[in-house]
């Protein structure tokens, strides 16, 4: 009590000699309680920017994934390679633009051809059952095969007749040269415009 007592009339004495200010305002100002400081929110926007990558890639894993009416669980990567199950597979015979490649448009604008080819295979075998005949394996071990889908077709002739594959059959099994001549004809996919051929992209962006 006594250092309370003290320490009011020190303000006093010091709003006495404050003549611009009043002691009643003095007085409020140095009693009133400090205002606690507001925890930093550096945290919470960390969790937040944390939650919304994993949603984001859980929804992207959604748009790739298929369920087969047998129950086989089919994930397209990209726009010539898939996985049935958890092994890897490789459409023989084509190879379309990587998942990072751009293409340009008949005007020279950018679009994305590689993540263009990923939808369109997405959406070929989403329309029925996949039956695949495998051939080898490649050097990444993945099974090399030409897969069909009823009602489609060869995948592998389907996305090079869209123009979103090239045909790649000199180096497998498969030879696509007639649906890419028609797709070059049509000026179908990659053919609109201008586009590096996928091996030289991969060439020039190794991982």
């Amino acid at each position: 009590m006594l250092a309370c007592g003290i320490r009011a009339r020190g303000s006093v004495a010091r709003a006495a000699r404050l003549p611009n200010r009043g002691i009643a305002a003095t007085l409020a100002g140095m009693i009133r309680p400090r205002s606690r400081r507001r925890k930093p929110s550096s945290l919470i926007f960390l969790l937040l920017l944390v939650a919304g990558l994993l949603l984001i890639g859980y929804l992207d894993q959604q748009l790739r994934e298929i369920r087969t009416s047998e129950g086989s669980r089919i994930v397209v990567r990209d726009g010539d390679s898939l996985a049935i199950d958890g092994v890897d597979f490789r459409l023989a015979g084509i190879d379309a633009p990587e998942l990072r490649q751009d293409c340009e448009a008949a005007d020279g604008a950018k679009w994305p051809c590689g993540e263009a080819a990923r939808r369109a295979l997405h959406s070929l075998v989403a329309q029925g059952d996949l039956r695949c005949s495998p051939h080898t394996n490649d050097r990444f071990g993945r099974v090399v095969a030409t897969c069909r889908i009823d009602g489609v077709g060869d995948l592998g002739a389907a996305m090079v007749r869209d123009g979103l594959a090239v045909n790649y059959g000199g180096r497998g099994p498969g030879d696509y040269a007639a649906e890419e001549d028609a797709a070059r004809r049509n000026k179908e996919g990659i053919w609109r415009g201008r586009f590096t051929p996928p091996s030289e992209w991969r060439a020039a962006h190794p991982r």
